[in-house]
């Protein structure tokens, strides 16, 4: 069972996991590895969700609040046309509390990892080793982040699809990667390298004082499309952009040396455990 450790009550949980028994059939099955390749296409996610685009999906709405316990009022609507129109769903702005200027803002609701990136560019993850020039596809980008720190933000369906620029400054290189879609889940994490073979897209940013941070949007199962605003710049704490529909992940790099991750979040990422974190909640301090 996948572990989260919960900051607010200091306790770790087993949450609920959408469609876990589908997912497990699918990737631990000899049936559905023969499906894998099938269902891991985009043309898949496109024909699966197409319903969810349309009003005969509201009736799934109901269900879905009360099994995640969705407090509707904390949203700018309560009313949505389709079951896709709720889930991009935006909160109201007081609802969103960012931390202090001196501290990392966690970029989403989610499920956090944090990961050093070792000098030859390599990091791990849920057992799997993975290099940043694979996932960036750019080796002298890659190179940049060698001892620095990555955070991983795997955003269940239960999450706030919307997302926070990690930091303030102005885009010097803007890249869209085309592949398939995995769910994000560790029943795939443990067979594929999701960050390298799913579809992302990413952007660095040059920032005032902690060089450039690279930004990056993983796509997953029945996640076809990323949504990123088409901005110049970006400014720390301000929403970037959204997914459509399903579990995905955010990947966000800082160079050696600019941060560093809280006690607790380090500590669980140490067992492979991930944290809990709200939207714009502070999870580290920069040094420089």
């Amino acid at each position: 069972m996948v572990k989260v450790y919960q900051r607010e009550t200091k306790s770790i949980i087993e949450p609920k996991e959408y469609q876990a028994a589908w997912l497990k059939r699918l990737y631990q099955t000899k049936w559905g590895n023969v499906l894998l390749s099938m269902v891991t296409s985009p043309l898949f996610s496109i024909v699966w969700t197409a319903i969810d685009h349309t009003r005969l999906s509201k009736n799934k709405i109901a269900p879905f609040v009360k099994e995640y316990d969705i407090n509707l009022s904390d949203y700018e609507s309560k009313n949505y046309q389709s079951f896709a129109k709720f889930f991009i769903r935006k909160l109201k702005a007081a609802n969103i509390h960012v931390s202090p200027s001196n501290r990392v803002c966690a970029v989403a609701q989610a499920k956090l990892l944090t990961v050093p990136i070792h000098s030859d560019q390599t990091f791990t993850v849920k057992g799997q080793n993975y290099r940043l020039e694979d996932i960036l596809q750019d080796r002298s980008s890659a190179d940049y982040y060698e001892g620095g720190t990555l955070f991983i933000y795997r955003l269940a369906v239960d999450d706030y699809h919307r997302y926070l620029a990690s930091e303030t400054g102005s885009v010097i290189h803007r890249r869209k990667i085309y592949g398939k879609l995995h769910t994000v889940r560790e029943i795939a994490q443990q067979h594929f390298q999701l960050f390298k073979e799913n579809k992302r897209e990413y952007c660095l940013l040059e920032t005032k004082n902690l060089g450039m941070i690279m930004q990056m949007e993983v796509g997953a199962l029945l996640v076809g499309k990323i949504y990123n605003q088409p901005f110049d710049s970006y400014q720390r704490g301000k929403e970037k952009g959204w997914f459509s529909l399903g579990g995905s992940t955010i990947l966000v790099a800082y160079p050696k040396g600019t941060v560093t991750v809280d006690q607790d979040i380090d500590h669980y990422s140490n067992l492979n455990i991930e944290t809990q974190v709200n939207i714009g909640e502070g999870i580290g301090l920069k040094t420089c």
